[in-house]
C-alpha cells in the first residue's frame, strides 16, 4: 500500500442544525461519500449525545471519515484520510454542501510526503471563506445560461482532445470543455497584457514561438510589430485554428492574422514540438489553458520550462500566463518557483481582465530583468504607460508566495493545488 494520502480536516460553519442531530441521514451521507470515492466501508458507529449532538466514523479500508456535530452551533467538524493517489477535495466539497453549509474553512494535508507541511500552512492561515462555486463551475453556469438565452453557435466540434463552442450572443466565447478562453469584450486586456510587455522587454524580437494561442489572438497582438520576421505557432487541436481561420466572427476578431505570410502553423503536442525543436527563438508565449487536470499541470513544470531554456537564444524571453494572483496565488507562485527552478529570473506582474478577475503573467530570462518601458509604436488600449504599476502586488498574494511549490514531474502537483485553491474566494 502507497504511504501517500490526502488528509482533508474540515469546519463546517453555518449547518442545517436539524441535518447536524439526525444520525440516520449523517450515516447516510457519510457512507454514499465514502462509496463515492470508491472507498471500502469496514465498520460504522454513530453515537447521539443528549440534548443534542452526534459524534460519528467510517472505518476505511484505505483509512477514516468522521464527523463531529454541535447543532446548536450550526458548526460540524469533519476528518476524511486516505492513503494512495485518490483525489478527495471534490468529495469533501459535496459533503459541505450536504451539511447544507454556508461557510467552511478546509485544511488540505498531503501525508507521506515531505511537501505535507506547504499546504497545511495555507490551509491553517486561510480566513472563514463562503463556499462559492469558481473557475470551472463559474464558466459552467455562465455557459449554461447563455444557452439558455438567445445565442448563435458560431462553432462547436468535440474531438478527442476537448469540447470547443463558439457562442455569439451579447459578445462573441470561446469556451474549451466548458471553460471560458476569452469574451470579445476584454479578451484585448488580457492578449495585450501577455504580449506587449516581453515585446518591450526583448532587444531584438526578430522570431517568435507561440505555443497554445490557436484563436489568433496572441497572434494579433504579435504581428504589430514590424521587426518580427517569423512566427511558429503550435497548437495541439487543428479544429481551435480551424475555428479561427474559418469563422468570420473570429476572423474578424483575430484580424485575419493567420493569413500573414510571417505564420507557421503547426499541429502539434507542444512537448513534442520542443523536444524536436533545434531553432532558437527571441520570445516565447506560452498561452495555455489552467492547470485544471494532470495533463495540463504537466505543462507547467520544471521539465518544461527547461525545454523552453533550450529553445531560447542567448538574450531570449519567455512569458507565460500564470492564473489569478488573488484567487489562486499558491499557483500563481508555484509557476514562478517552477521557472526559477528551471534556472530563468523573473518579473511577475498583473492586470485586471473583468471577465477572469485579477491575473498574473511571468516573464523568464537567462539573464536578470528590469522592468521594461512599454513601447508607445504599437497601440495599447488597456495598459498603463507605466508598467511598473503592474508589478505591485497585495499583502495578501504575497503572503502566500512562501507556500508555492516547484510542480515537476516526479511531484506533480500544481492541478491539485488550482483544484483546492478553487473552494475559495
Amino acid at each position: 500500500m502507497d504511504i501517500k494520502g490526502e488528509h482533508l480536516l474540515m469546519d463546517a460553519f453555518e449547518c442545517d442544525e436539524v441535518i447536524l442531530n439526525d444520525p440516520s441521514l449523517l450515516r447516510q451521507i457519510l457512507i454514499e461519500a465514502a462509496l463515492d470515492a470508491e472507498m471500502e466501508v469496514l465498520h460504522c458507529y454513530f453515537h447521539q449525545f443528549t440534548p443534542q449532538g452526534i459524534t460519528g466514523i467510517l472505518v476505511l479500508a484505505t483509512s477514516h471519515l468522521s464527523i463531529h456535530t454541535w447543532p446548536e452551533e450550526n458548526y460540524a467538524s469533519l476528518d476524511f484520510y486516505t492513503c494512495g493517489d485518490k483525489e478527495i477535495i471534490e468529495i469533501g466539497y459535496a459533503l459541505l454542501k450536504q451539511l447544507a453549509s454556508k461557510k467552511a474553512v478546509v485544511y488540505s494535508i498531503s501525508r507521506g510526503i515531505q511537501h505535507a507541511e506547504t499546504l497545511t500552512k495555507n490551509r491553517q492561515h486561510a480566513e472563514s471563506t463562503r463556499l462559492l462555486d469558481r473557475g470551472d463551475d463559474s464558466d459552467h453556469a455562465s455557459l449554461q445560461q447563455i444557452l439558455s438565452g438567445q445565442h448563435d453557435i458560431l462553432f462547436h466540434q468535440k474531438n478527442s482532445i476537448q469540447d470547443i463552442q463558439l457562442i455569439k450572443a451579447s459578445d462573441i466565447r470561446m469556451y474549451l470543455d466548458e471553460q471560458l478562453q476569452f469574451s470579445s469584450l476584454d479578451e484585448h486586456a488580457y492578449h495585450e497584457a501577455l504580449v506587449h510587455p516581453i515585446f518591450a522587454a526583448s532587444l531584438s524580437p526578430r522570431r517568435i514561438l507561440i505555443l497554445g494561442g490557436g484563436d489568433g489572438l496572441a497572434l494579433r497582438e504579435v504581428l504589430k510589430y514590424k521587426e518580427v520576421k517569423e512566427i511558429d505557432l503550435v497548437e495541439i487541436d487543428a479544429d481551435v485554428v480551424n475555428a479561427a481561420m474559418n469563422v468570420k466572427e473570429l476572423k474578424k476578431l483575430n484580424q485575419r492574422s493567420f493569413e500573414d505570410s510571417r505564420v507557421t502553423v503547426h499541429i502539434q503536442d507542444a512537448v513534442d514540438y520542443l523536444s524536436l525543436n533545434s531553432a532558437c527563438y527571441d520570445i516565447i508565449i506560452v498561452d495555455f489553458p489552467d492547470p485544471t487536470n494532470k495533463k495540463i499541470s504537466a505543462l507547467y513544470t520544471k521539465e518544461f520550462y527547461e525545454l523552453l531554456q533550450r529553445s531560447l537564444s542567448r538574450s531570449g524571453l519567455v512569458v507565460c500566463q500564470s492564473n489569478s494572483p488573488r484567487d489562486t496565488p499558491i499557483v500563481f507562485w508555484s509557476i514562478n518557483k517552477t521557472m526559477k527552478a528551471s534556472q530563468f529570473y523573473t518579473l511577475s506582474y498583473h492586470t485586471i481582465i473583468p471577465s477572469f478577475g485579477d491575473w498574473g503573467f511571468h516573464i523568464g530570462s537567462k539573464t536578470s530583468l528590469s522592468a521594461p518601458i512599454l513601447s508607445t509604436d504599437v497601440s495599447s488600449t488597456t495598459l498603463p504607460s507605466d508598467f511598473t504599476k503592474l508589478m505591485h502586488f497585495s499583502p495578501h498574494s504575497l503572503s502566500k508566495k512562501q507556500f508555492a511549490v516547484v510542480n515537476s514531474a516526479e511531484h506533480l502537483v500544481l492541478h491539485k493545488i488550482f483544484k483546492k485553491e478553487g473552494l475559495y474566494l
